[in-house]
């Protein structure tokens, strides 16, 4: 067999073995090398790691398998339930507990910030997030009346707290996250609010001041998309229940309410959401209060929805804690003794290396496509490499590939079934490269 024959055949063969069937991995006390006792919350980093909190320890998993667990036997990390976990570009770990106050630890030393030692007012922190400027903000339990619901960090000594007004005393904020204008939101048993930086600023919203919009007072989950969206899950503790709102959008520019509920009542209670390509994954229940419905993945194109639910071949919880997509676009759940990880493309990247290339190339195979096409690239030197998909508005809407890579000829198939009719820009980054290729999907 010649050359360009056997080239067109290894590219045939590699077009044919490619994955499309997504590989559910759950780990659990007897399949994983540490105890899970529970696990309330995910973070990943900048090298790919998944930090994952339980209810005695931190424990890091890393791409080639490999478990690390800290404790108080190894580290300064004290027995505790971590209910938080946040992870700044430099790879700072900012943790929350349930008795022991904030930690952060930066690779070697162990910070603890406790009543005693600094502005943070309670040793039970619920949440945790970083503001633009990379300040540190912080979510705590508050007993008390005379304690903030929620304390910014700015470094040294200064610590502000905020304290939210209502008639119960009861000011705990169980969710931080930052919009892409830069506003901090906080999700609290009695409302959503906003903290511009701007002007120093607070907007809050309720279920009696949006018309129902909020759907629920308490706020759980807060995600904001990469377009200016607020996603929520949201709910209400009527007499002893949980009455879940389901899942909720907010548009702050035309403040347009909309809600995303599936007929299942016990998918109202939205525990979790994250966002991968096009869709979003939605986790339900009160994990140690309230079995929901599993998992859900949701399709805002044609609003439909795939359960996920007590099946051995997918997810085999009933209610979900927290969810996390990792650099290489892997979907992790965290479910109450069980983490189970989602690998969407088990083959993803497909190499031809018999030919080391001279150059760097891009190209896609079919050009226009529907509803697939085959991404090639050309590297002549190892590295780390991305291909990430993006609309002609420069916003990111999928990661196919975000890791080392030998030199070769390597492919990827990208999947564009939940996408609109357009033009998209493919583009391949790395060591010494920065190339784009538009690729045109006509439905």
């Amino acid at each position: 067999m010649n050359a360009l024959l056997k080239y067109f055949f290894l590219l045939f063969t590699v077009s044919n073995i490619l994955a499309q069937t997504p590989k559910w991995t759950t780990y659990d006390y007897n399949t994983s090398n540490y105890s899970l006792t529970s696990v309330y919350c995910l973070a990943t980093d900048a090298s790919g790691n998944v930090w994952i909190g339980t209810n005695q320890s931190i424990v890091k998993f890393n791409q080639l398998s490999t478990w690390n667990v800290y404790n108080s036997s190894n580290s300064g990390m004290p027995n505790d339930r971590v209910v938080d976990i946040a992870i700044t570009g430099t790879n700072s770990i900012w943790i929350c507990t349930y008795g022991n106050g904030l930690l952060n630890y930066n690779g070697s030393i162990w910070q603890q910030y406790l009543p005693s030692n600094s502005g943070i007012l309670s040793n039970y922190t619920y949440c945790v997030g970083f503001d633009s400027p990379g300040n540190v903000w912080t979510g705590i339990y508050s007993a008390n009346a005379q304690n903030a619901g929620v304390v910014k960090w700015t470094g040294g000594s200064n610590w502000t707290p905020y304290t939210f007004t209502d008639t119960y005393n009861y000011k705990n904020v169980e969710a931080i996250a930052k919009d892409n204008a830069g506003n901090i939101w906080c999700g609290t048993t009695i409302g959503l609010y906003k903290f511009n930086p701007t002007n120093s600023t607070w907007t809050v919203y309720t279920k009696e001041n949006t018309s129902g919009g909020l759907g629920g007072n308490w706020v759980r989950v807060i995600v904001p998309d990469a377009v200016g969206n607020i996603w929520l899950g949201t709910m209400d503790l009527i007499s002893g229940s949980y009455v879940g709102a389901g899942l909720i959008k907010f548009n702050p520019t035309s403040n347009l309410w909309s809600n995303y509920t599936n007929t299942d009542p016990n998918s109202k209670v939205v525990s979790a959401i994250a966002f991968r390509n096009t869709d979003i994954w939605v986790g339900t229940g009160f994990c140690g209060q309230y079995n929901g419905n599993g998992l859900y993945k949701f399709n805002p194109t044609n609003s439909t929805w795939t359960n996920y639910y007590v099946d051995s071949n997918t997810f085999p919880g009933n209610c979900v804690n927290d969810l996390v997509v990792d650099n290489n676009n892997n979907l992790w759940i965290a479910g109450n003794n069980i983490l189970t990880k989602v690998d969407f493309n088990p083959t993803a990247v497909d190499d031809y290396l018999e030919t080391i290339p001279t150059q760097f190339t891009l190209n896609a195979y079919p050009n226009p496509f529907n509803p697939t096409t085959k991404i090639e690239f050309a590297i002549p030197m190892q590295g780390k490499y991305t291909i990430k998909i993006y609309n002609t508005l420069g916003q990111e809407l999928s990661k196919l590939v975000d890791h080392e890579l030998v030199a070769g000829i390597h492919s990827v198939t990208f999947d564009a079934s939940g996408f609109a009719s357009g033009i998209y820009v493919c583009k391949l980054n790395g060591d010494n490269v920065n190339l784009s290729k538009k690729i045109v999907l006509m439905k």
